[in-house]
């Protein structure tokens, strides 16, 4: 069993561990509205949590099936007041990587560019 699962935040911040899948998409799938992503980090990686990368996946034919290998890519670690500023198209497809331990705060705002 691992230490952290019995870890326990105070109400209203308790919640039950459970399976953080990394699902891959861009931000205009969800919201055509949402096309360009600010996101703001909040927390220090290794210090705050452990894991929790933002996965940029390149839209490349060697990336066609997610469930592979991911070919053509980049990852992004939180420091603290790191700023990444993104499209939100399918040249963007992302998703957060599985947060072993911690809290990963970061602010994101989304822009419509009208």
């Amino acid at each position: 069993q691992n230490d952290m699962a019995a870890y326990s935040l105070p109400p209203p911040f308790a919640t039950e561990p459970f399976r953080d899948p990394c699902i891959v998409l861009s931000d205009m799938e969800v919201d055509p509205r949402f096309k360009i992503l600010t996101s703001i980090h909040l927390s220090e990686a290794k210090k705050d949590f452990a894991g929790g990368n933002s996965l940029y996946i390149d839209n490349h034919r060697s990336n066609a099936n997610p469930r592979k290998k991911i070919r053509r890519g980049v990852t992004i670690d939180s420091s603290v007041g790191r700023i990444v500023v993104s499209t939100g198209g399918q040249e963007n497809n992302r998703c957060r990587l599985p947060t072993r331990f911690g809290v990963r705060a970061v602010l994101q705002i989304w822009w419509d560019a009208a």
